[in-house]
């Protein structure tokens, strides 16, 4: 199989663009005698203008082959084994070329609706490229002549704006569902059009989905959360119908009394994440499930069974029960779920304004989470205005050099790190 291959001079991938960790470890391969590319979305973000989020390495040299070359590597996974390089701010990820493994081979184990568990087999370039998921990631960066390889015709399709699954998309869907959200996931946030085979395999396939591991897809769901266009995500699993697989009762929930509304709510909330995430920002797991089903929490609260408890701690159980309810593909974490549940708990303490009460609130964990919560819904739904601003004031006169400031919460707003930003009309205000 011979590939399509860009001379330096005719492509815009530069290696000062590369971080200098992802060239130590190419060069070193090549050094020691073996081919070594920069591999997949790195090569695709980089082409597209884009800085990348990771930089992957693929190689010739087996896994205990990078272990011996670097001192500062473990090797990691089960299906495949990968080699992690370790440096003070960034880690490369190194795996060895891929090879197709027959669907009657014994080095193949699939699930009885045809999801590869397991096929780990090396292989050459071209077998690699072929086993990607889409062709705009099968692109290899050549750091022996710095020549751009396409096996697949990724460059072609990079240049179209368009993703197109390797193969055909419904037998790589059944492999791995998987890619179905993937697929979703990159059309979106690289402005992209699913090539049209693909996207009518996910209509049809959309329920394989539900075949995934709730913990893989529980990852899923984190990247869209902070890929930078989650609000365009969001919208293509509404058109897909994979939002529905992912979450049956809120989907069944938005068709009924949630409507239009239920889904503007959660497109504003999704909205605002993108603009944090373009900021620097990156709020705490627990305020973003609060943030994106808040209303549905809120419904829910309503059921019978919870008549004994106020109404915002009835809204705080339910989301804790419906965060975990096994119903839903995506397996949150039971701590996150708590920390939902206290978010919305705490929404009742904001009208009590007098007294000692709101310096002790302010010192609470969770006050800053709640409070971010609390002025999103003030403003989404028109309400509450004048409390946000009793609040707003009243911090700021925390500030003071006289008083204490509010001792620091574990999920604290840092810029790179945890954020708990809270204005949503800047996207870049911290309480």
């Amino acid at each position: 199989m011979q590939p399509l291959i860009i001379d330096r001079s005719q492509h815009t991938v530069s290696r000062k663009n590369i971080a200098p960790e992802a060239l130590r470890v190419l060069y070193r391969l090549h050094e020691a005698g073996f081919t070594a590319y920069l591999a997949g979305g790195g090569v695709r973000d980089l082409l597209l203008g884009r800085t990348p989020k990771d930089f992957d390495i693929a190689t010739s040299a087996h896994p205990n082959q990078v272990k011996r070359l670097f001192r500062n590597c473990r090797l990691i996974g089960r299906r495949f084994r990968l080699a992690h390089v370790f440096f003070p701010d960034i880690i490369i990820e190194v795996s060895t070329f891929r090879a197709h493994v027959p669907a009657d081979s014994a080095q193949r184990v699939t699930t009885k609706e045809g999801m590869i568990v397991r096929d780990n087999v090396f292989g050459t370039p071209p077998e690699d490229a072929l086993r990607r998921d889409f062709t705009v990631n099968a692109l290899f960066y050549d750091i022996a002549d710095y020549s751009l390889v396409d096996y697949v015709g990724g460059l072609k399709d990079l240049d179209a704006r368009l993703l197109r699954v390797i193969g055909d998309p419904r037998v790589r869907f059944q492999e791995d569902p998987v890619r179905m959200l993937r697929a979703v996931r990159f059309a979106a946030s690289l402005d992209f059009t699913i090539e049209e085979t693909a996207r009518q395999a996910i209509l049809d396939m959309k329920e394989h989905l539900a075949q995934a591991s709730r913990e893989r897809l529980h990852e899923e769901m984190l990247k869209i959360f902070f890929c930078g266009r989650a609000e365009a995500v969001l919208q293509g699993l509404f058109d897909t119908d994979l939002f529905a697989v992912l979450f049956p009762e809120v989907a069944a929930w938005l068709d009924g009394a949630g409507g239009e509304a239920g889904r503007d709510w959660m497109r504003r909330a999704l909205r605002q994440v993108d603009k944090w995430k373009a900021a620097g920002l990156r709020p705490g797991e627990s305020l973003l499930w609060a943030l994106l089903f808040g209303p549905y929490f809120e419904a829910r609260s309503a059921d019978p069974g919870l008549a004994n408890l106020s109404r915002t701690a009835a809204r705080a159980r339910t989301a804790h029960d419906q965060l975990l309810n096994p119903s839903h593909r995506v397996q949150i974490p039971r701590n996150v779920a708590r920390g939902t549940a206290d978010i919305l708990a705490a929404q009742a303490v904001f009208p009590r304004t007098q007294g000692k009460g709101p310096r002790r609130f302010a010192a609470r964990h969770v006050f800053k989470d709640a409070f971010v919560f609390f002025k999103f819904s003030a403003r989404a739904r028109g309400e509450n205005e004048e409390l946000v601003k009793w609040w707003s004031d009243f911090l700021g006169g925390l500030r003071d050099p006289a008083p204490e400031p509010p001792a620091p919460a574990p999920e604290a707003p840092q810029r790179g790190g945890v954020a708990s930003p809270s204005d949503e009309t800047s996207g870049t205000s911290i309480i």
